[in-house]
């Protein structure tokens, strides 16, 4: 059994794709939009949404993680609130975590500054615009 994130966004995912990009020096593996599946009778996908991302899949060291915009559900809004209840935790060298925090801190919002503690040389936790909570720790 394997646990990924799936991370999920509405109309910003493709924007945060390039963010992830730029802070864990990374790339896309599969990138979908919603204009690119395949038609479904009796359904016309509203314009807005067709260069929306359907899903996209993001290498991540030698594993991987998901996002997508939410999809079209008349009425349903996502929720704009950032939280604590999920963290992405991400463990790598002093200077990926140094680098990918600075990234992610840019518009976010530091829920702790990078610091040494008795588990990690480096660790911290930021908030990046779109509400992702991100708990950062240096272990080599």
């Amino acid at each position: 059994m394997k646990i990924r994130p799936y991370l999920t966004f509405d109309g910003q995912c493709a924007e945060a794709i390039n963010l992830y990009k730029r802070a864990f020096r990374t790339d896309t593996l599969e990138y979908t939009l919603f204009d690119q599946m395949p038609a479904i009778p009796g359904f016309t996908l509203p314009e807005e949404y067709k260069s929306r991302v359907l899903q996209a899949t993001m290498a991540f060291g030698g594993d991987f993680i998901r996002l997508s915009d939410c999809g079209y559900a008349p009425g349903f809004k996502l929720n704009e609130q950032e939280s604590e209840r999920i963290s992405l935790a991400i463990e790598a060298t002093v200077d990926e975590i140094k680098h990918a925090f600075c990234v992610l801190a840019e518009e976010g919002r530091v829920g702790m500054g990078l610091t040494e503690t008795f588990w990690s040389p480096c660790a911290g936790v930021v908030f990046d615009k779109f509400g992702v909570m991100w708990n950062l720790s240096a272990h080599e």
